[in-house]
């Protein structure tokens, strides 16, 4: 009897569920075009490029619209049993509001995972996609390589490369300079017209090597490849015009070591990547918020349920932007910056579930 009520439950869930995430979705997509469509038409933006810019973008608004959908479907499949007095009924075959919560609970955790796998898979790649239209049309950038100008890197212990202008289609940097510094002092420079990507290692076909002693300099022509192993790579130079929203997980922990080798504030990456792995599991934490405040409200109506959700999507999503936003400034510690929000709706949840009527 148990099973089957466990079922019962969890096809009214689903069912609620893939109902709200899709009205979710279509409401999203709408309220973008709205605001962006002066955009898109002042750029001449192809149509079938503006649809081409929401598929991309579609699997990353599933994942923004997921704890939304996971909250709509908690209260409304709980409130309508409440109200139809199937609760009561479930509580005299024996099925207590913890197996209720154990039902949720569970299919919290699938959505949360699955969620996060989704994301990982096809919501950053997609988003990536759609960032690059973004920039070709509505940000008025003719050609994305154009945003890689004007580039500095740290190579550890003691180099800087700074370069004018790098082209992705043929891997290749213009307007090269590779500093080298002993003591903060500069002691030896190349300067070169082109830096090259091949063979897993750069090459500067041709150049000047300038040495610098006290007050003078020696600057000697080469005219021979010379082969660097530098760390960073054409993708590096790629991720450096990359938002955080633009990374996987595991690109974005190599990037952050990166810029911690280099001596950076690793903070706004940092935050970023505790948030890829918290923001998932807030589906699970909003079931525990909204269950207990439906489980015994037989008199509340839909309205009333909507009304609640929406408040608790308001308040939920505000503390997770506040708790990136002190992280990214460094006023938290990126960890508790990215877990602030799930944090707090584990406290209410808990608050919650004691006054719950057992």
């Amino acid at each position: 009897m148990k099973k089957t009520l466990s079922l019962y439950l969890s096809r009214q869930f689903l069912a609620l569920f893939f109902f709200s995430l899709l009205a979710g979705i279509v409401l999203f997509v709408i309220v973008d075009l709205v605001e962006n469509i002066d955009r898109f038409i002042d750029a001449k933006t192809p149509w079938p490029i503006v649809g081409l810019y929401y598929l991309y973008y579609l699997p990353y608004i599933v994942v923004l619209t997921l704890p939304v959908g996971t909250l709509l479907a908690t209260i409304f499949s709980i409130g309508n049993l409440a109200r139809h007095n199937e609760i009561v009924a479930m509580k005299a075959l024996g099925y207590s509001f913890y197996q209720v919560l154990g039902t949720l609970i569970l299919l919290g955790v699938a959505i949360s995972v699955a969620g996060f796998i989704f994301a990982e898979g096809l919501g950053i790649p997609g988003y990536r996609k759609k960032e690059l239209i973004k920039r070709q049309y509505l940000d008025r950038i003719r050609k994305a390589r154009f945003t890689y100008e004007n580039l500095l890197i740290q190579e550890p212990p003691d180099h800087i490369i700074s370069i004018d202008f790098f082209d992705p289609p043929t891997q290749t940097a213009y307007g090269v300079r590779i500093e080298r510094f002993e003591k903060n002092k500069l002691i030896f420079r190349i300067d070169s017209e082109q830096m090259i990507w091949q063979e897993n290692q750069w090459e500067i076909p041709q150049g000047y090597i300038r040495e610098f002693h006290e007050d003078k300099e020696k600057a000697v022509p080469f005219h021979s490849p010379k082969r660097f192993q530098f760390q960073f790579t054409p993708q590096d130079l790629l991720k450096a015009h990359w938002k955080p929203d633009e990374m996987g997980i595991f690109e974005l922990w190599h990037f952050i070591q990166k810029v911690k080798k280099t001596r950076g504030e690793p903070e706004r990456w940092l935050t970023a990547l505790h948030m890829r792995i918290a923001f998932p599991f807030s589906n699970l934490m909003i079931v525990l918020l909204g269950l207990p405040l439906v489980y015994n409200r037989r008199k509340k109506s839909l309205a009333v349920g909507f009304g609640i959700g929406l408040g608790i999507c308001f308040i939920f999503y505000g503390l997770i932007k506040l708790g990136q936003t002190l992280g990214e400034n460094k006023q938290m510690a990126p960890f508790l910056a990215a877990w602030w929000g799930n944090g707090m709706a584990l406290l209410g949840s808990f608050l919650a579930i004691r006054k719950v009527r057992k």
